[in-house]
């Protein structure tokens, strides 16, 4: 494995903006030592102390330093290979940078997450007894071609099974196609949003829609799912057939003709963020003036020096209020319930090239990182 040319300038700046337990992780896969996480350099839990951990300037600086070395160290080597290590040194660097046990289901699930060897660990034959004749007449229906309908649409066709992605959309993309105010994007860090073995090297920390859209488009062409999609299609009825063993599905094109549909099996993958839900505030109905959903917006309105209200503070009023206040006359937010969310400075921005080089071509960081980020955004608020 060999790390590409990188100046010394430019290999202090990246690891300056290094995650330090990631890093940390990092350098035991270069050199197979443990000893690098077993010291009194170690990070606390919670996603509030930020990339830092916890962890002192003064051991920041010592760990950088040390990972300098380690680096042209091992690019020095003739052959330069990552240390083998085994599942009780990964166990112990997971629990090292989570600060934290990893055990029971949640330890199967951090595992599967971390995909250290690079596959896709959550892949498995779960029909290896059946015989490929009675796969061959079985069919999986998904309804919805979002996140979660790609996914299952790989799974099902890895194991030899015919499937049907039918989705009501002209395209596919879920919630990231229907959803097109400004200033969409993601609120969980990207580097997390994203399938664990289907790693992508995202321009920004959180990503607006049209990168998520296209990485989302890429993997459907990627995994040759497109040729087992019908679009313009919303299923309007669905019914299992007791008699037959199988089900049963009524579907409408966008031109109103119905036709019938039969599978084996049913996956839900529809969703639930882009069917708008209007308050049911009294004379709603009789209001005059310009009126739409986040979920629908109407981009043939000009919205410069506009009165505009906004009900509700939710994700997307937090992402669009900004972007529309710029241009508006005047903007009024209606709050009933206040959420709750950390302090992002990153938030809009690009990730620098020094965090993109950590990220692309040191051995196993980005994986730690990726790990770190998803344990940290989940269980590891419970404890903040």
């Amino acid at each position: 494995m060999t790390i590409p040319a990188i100046s010394d300038k430019q290999l202090r700046e990246a690891l300056d903006s290094a995650h330090i337990p990631s890093l940390m992780n990092s350098l035991v896969h270069l050199t197979g030592d443990l000893s690098i996480i077993r010291g009194d350099i170690r990070p606390q839990d919670g996603f509030m102390l930020g990339p830092e951990c916890g962890i002192s300037e003064g051991d920041q600086a010592h760990i950088r330093a040390l990972a300098f070395q380690t680096i042209r160290d091992f690019e020095r080597r003739d052959s330069a290979k990552t240390a083998k290590l085994g599942l009780d040194a990964i166990h112990e660097m997971s629990e090292f940078i989570i600060a934290g046990p990893v055990e029971g289901a949640y330890g199967d699930l951090l595992a599967h997450e971390l995909a250290i060897d690079g596959g896709d660990t959550f892949a498995h034959d779960s029909f290896a007894d059946i015989p490929a004749e009675a796969r061959a007449d079985f069919r999986v229906l998904i309804i919805g071609a979002g996140m979660s309908g790609l996914l299952a649409g790989k799974r099902v066709k890895d194991e030899g099974i015919d499937f049907l992605i039918l989705d009501k959309n002209a395209e596919l993309g879920g919630t990231w196609l229907e959803n097109t105010y400004p200033g969409c994007r993601v609120d969980s860090a990207n580097h997390m949003y994203s399938y664990s073995f289907e790693p992508y090297d995202w321009p920004q920390h959180f990503c607006d829609r049209h990168e998520l859209l296209a990485y989302f488009q890429r993997f459907a062409d990627k995994y040759g799912l497109r040729e087992h999609m019908r679009l313009n299609t919303e299923v309007t009825r669905a019914a299992f057939d007791e008699t037959k063993g199988c089900w049963q599905l009524e579907a409408m094109d966008t031109d109103g003709r119905t036709t019938s549909i039969q599978g084996n099996a049913l996956i839900m993958a529809t969703g639930q963020l882009n069917r708008p839900r209007p308050p049911d505030i009294p004379g709603r109905d009789s209001f005059s003036g310009i009126a739409f959903h986040s979920a629908r917006w109407e981009h043939q309105h000009d919205l410069k020096a506009k009165r505009i209200g906004v009900i509700g503070t939710g994700a997307s009023a937090f992402q669009f209020v900004p972007e529309i206040a710029k241009e508006a006359g005047e903007v009024t937010v209606f709050q009933r319930t206040p959420p709750w969310i950390l302090p992002t400075p990153e938030y809009h921005d690009y990730i620098p090239e020094s965090k993109h080089w950590l990220l692309n071509h040191l051995p196993f960081y980005g994986k730690w990182y990726r790990f770190w980020v998803f344990h940290a955004a989940g269980e590891g608020l419970l404890d903040s």
